[in-house]
């Protein structure tokens, strides 16, 4: 299993955070990507950031089985 990467980051004064170096090469995080920050209501020691997809194809493979195309034509025929 592979172990998770850890870094330190600190809040400027503006509110802003840099992601380290380390993670930012192991994500492939690009400058001028946006993220969603998230505060856990219970815990208000967990903030989550997640990236907000620039584009959601490609994120449900295999949903209409191994040739979506095939599948689009049958689903069209149908249509008839």
């Amino acid at each position: 299993m592979p172990r998770a990467i850890t870094a330190e980051a600190r809040l400027r004064t503006r509110n802003q955070l840099t992601i380290p170096g380390p993670i930012a090469r192991a994500a492939g995080i690009e400058p001028g990507e946006r993220f969603v920050v998230q505060l856990e209501p219970d815990d208000h020691d967990t903030v989550l950031l997640r990236r907000v997809r620039k584009s959601y194809a490609g994120s449900l493979p295999g949903l209409w089985g191994q040739d979506t195309q095939a599948y689009l034509e049958g689903e069209r025929k149908t249509w008839r």
